[in-house]
């Protein structure tokens, strides 16, 4: 959650509190996050720090909550849901080939990357079948070795990158069905 999601949040459910106290309030929060950002912190590690907006706003009103339902928290009855699960259905039509070709090429990374670290039991497998020795293949081969490694990096953030990202899916699909915000 970024400042203005935080903000938005917390000045929504202060509404029942007197202006210039919801605005201390508010400005307070702020300068947190001003605070916060010139020491170097994302907004997404302040407002976890602050913790949930909602429980702040609970707190500062006390005694004064009221059961008016907000407007900007989505809801949705069943026929609602219902299209959302339709277009979610077709939605990961497009998603989900396209995923399974980010994880190809990322399989395709890890076999080209144990290709390269395994070239010099090649050259050896190629002298032993064909009988005749290449000093340059064995040269390259085992240069091939530092480039296998490199490669073997690219690929662990390669795979690191799509699960963040396969997952960040799946939690999308499951708040819009559930009718909730990220």
């Amino acid at each position: 959650m970024n400042k203005k999601q935080f903000l938005s949040i917390l000045e929504t459910r202060l509404r029942p509190l007197q202006p210039d106290e919801r605005n201390e309030l508010l400005n307070d929060v702020e300068s947190h996050f001003q605070f916060g950002l010139q020491n170097g912190r994302t907004e997404e590690e302040i407002a976890r720090e602050l913790g949930d907006p909602f429980e702040i706003a609970r707190e500062a009103l006390g005694v004064r909550i009221t059961d008016t339902p907000v407007l900007n928290q989505r809801e949705h009855g069943a026929l609602g849901r219902i299209f959302i699960g339709i277009g979610l259905f077709f939605c990961g039509l497009v998603a989900f080939p396209f995923l399974i070709a980010l994880c190809t090429g990322g399989v395709a990374l890890a076999v080209g990357s144990a290709a390269t670290i395994l070239s010099p039991i090649l050259v050896l497998l190629d002298y032993l079948y064909n009988g005749t020795y290449y000093p340059a293949k064995l040269f390259m081969s085992i240069s091939f070795i530092g480039v296998g490694i490199l490669l073997t990096y690219v690929v662990r953030w390669v795979f690191i990158g799509l699960w963040v990202m396969i997952r960040g899916y799946f939690k999308w699909n499951i708040h819009m069905l559930k009718g909730r915000s990220l």
